[in-house]
């Protein structure tokens, strides 16, 4: 697909319904109920010692009123906790919102979605994205794993009129199921020559990065998942691919048959030049050679105990998009034996075009409620540290540490107890978020 070049986009941003606090350059302490780091246990009467954006201190406030001499932010019966990351969305698709509905098929679906991202007219963009912006901050998201097939997201990201609140990665997603002897065009003035994916102009900030993505196995040549794989590794990045996401891609890439193999022939991609795996996708991508700590599978709804194990082994990560799961109704991810075998899980909303919310506040209540087995803390840290981990911004966010940027959420609880405070987040957070607290 070409890239589209639409108009540059206009300033659009506005301030959420919660408030921003802002306040660097001098020591702050900020005290509530509860503190919630993720790397430890909530502090009851906990605060967050802060100087120059940055955090120095977390723990019981009268021991750091003891410590430092600070000005004093007290947020009452609130919880102080990590802002929360989308590891995995498709900003570029949010003119679609409720324009599609599931069929009962995933390739029916797919097929009805790149329909109608081609009808997307060029004026429709810039209101779509701004709304979807603000309807993350407004939920508490603070960086995004940001997955697109065109350049609107990197000329949007990249204005130098603060337009852009995120962190994170822009994941240009690359689909070529069959990649030809001579240089196959890629997106964004890219290439791919002799196995290997020459870097792309450079337009991001530094805070949000640029890297490539696999759209999926059966999508994309083993040679060009390797070359992406390649890329994101020699650059520091995660690699990020749609891995068993429906029975569909299970039926094609163990026998060649299916719907999948019908919009391949659809699209001119058939036959194949290379020999399908007869293999789920978690163990195809295990004999390339593609799994490792820096892998984010994304969906892993179709996958066995074997598929586990090996993920277990290589220590890729798993990004969990549950409410998009079931609007396509391709299934629930067995999220509690992955949990079980500790692979390190994030969240994602993925797309507007299968989700009606952009909100980690909604997976999480809606995983608690697929997955009742998984423990408050477990799905709490998947929104946080999970979604850090896997986009590589670990060491900056998703949890609250001395180092860390002293960006955090202030949650109005009310007085509440230790054992229902991770639980009250994940049920309750998204309607009493107040502050989005930049210290």
């Amino acid at each position: 697909m070409n890239p589209v070049n639409p108009e540059p986009l206009n300033p659009c941003y506005k301030s959420p319904n919660h408030q921003i606090t802002k306040s660097q350059n001098s020591f702050r302490l900020h005290i509530a109920r509860w503190v919630v780091p993720v790397s430890r246990p909530p502090i009851e009467n906990g605060a967050i010692a802060t100087f120059e954006g940055k955090i120095v201190g977390v723990g019981p406030a009268s021991e750091l009123r003891l410590s430092y001499q600070a000005e004093i932010k007290d947020y009452g019966d609130s919880i102080l906790c990590p802002a929360l990351i989308n590891t995995h969305s498709h900003l570029e698709l949010s003119p679609l919102r409720w324009r599609l509905s599931p069929s009962g098929s995933f390739v029916d679906w797919v097929k009805a979605l790149i329909e109608a991202r081609n009808l997307i007219r060029r004026e429709e963009w810039e209101p779509a994205i701004c709304q979807a912006i603000k309807e993350m901050q407004e939920n508490g998201i603070i960086a995004v794993g940001d997955v697109g097939n065109l350049d609107v997201i990197p000329l949007f990201s990249s204005r130098k009129d603060g337009t852009w609140p995120f962190r994170g990665v822009f994941f240009q997603e690359l689909v070529c199921p069959i990649p030809n002897e001579a240089e196959e065009e890629i997106p964004l003035g890219t290439s791919f020559v002799n196995g290997k994916v020459n870097e792309s102009l450079d337009i991001l900030e530094p805070s949000f990065r640029y890297a490539f993505s696999a759209h999926a196995t059966y999508s994309v040549a083993p040679t060009v998942l390797k070359a992406i794989k390649a890329w994101d590794q020699s650059h520091g990045m995660p690699f990020p691919i749609h891995v068993a996401e429906s029975e569909e891609e299970i039926e094609f890439l163990q026998g060649g048959q299916g719907p999948l193999r019908e919009l391949l022939k659809e699209k001119g991609h058939w036959p194949l030049n290379y020999d399908l795996p007869k293999a789920s996708p978690v163990r195809y991508l295990e004999t390339l050679g593609l799994l490792d700590k820096h892998t984010v599978c994304v969906h892993c709804v179709q996958v066995d105990q074997d598929d586990i194990s090996i993920l277990a082994k290589t220590g890729a990560g798993v990004c969990l998009c549950p409410r998009s799961n079931v609007f396509l109704g391709v299934g629930v991810a067995p999220v509690e034996e992955l949990h079980a075998s500790c692979i390190p899980l994030a969240l994602g909303t993925d797309s507007l075009a299968s989700n009606d919310r952009l909100s980690i506040f909604a997976e999480m209540a809606s995983l608690s409620k697929l997955a009742p087995g998984l423990s408050p803390e477990a799905i709490f840290r998947a929104g946080t540290y999970g979604g850090a981990r896997a986009l590589g911004i670990s060491e900056e966010l998703g949890s609250l540490a001395r180092g860390k940027a002293a960006t955090f959420l202030a949650v109005e609880s009310g007085p509440i107890s230790n054992k229902d405070v991770l639980e009250f987040l994940v049920h309750e957070g998204c309607r009493e978020l107040s502050d989005l607290v930049i210290g």
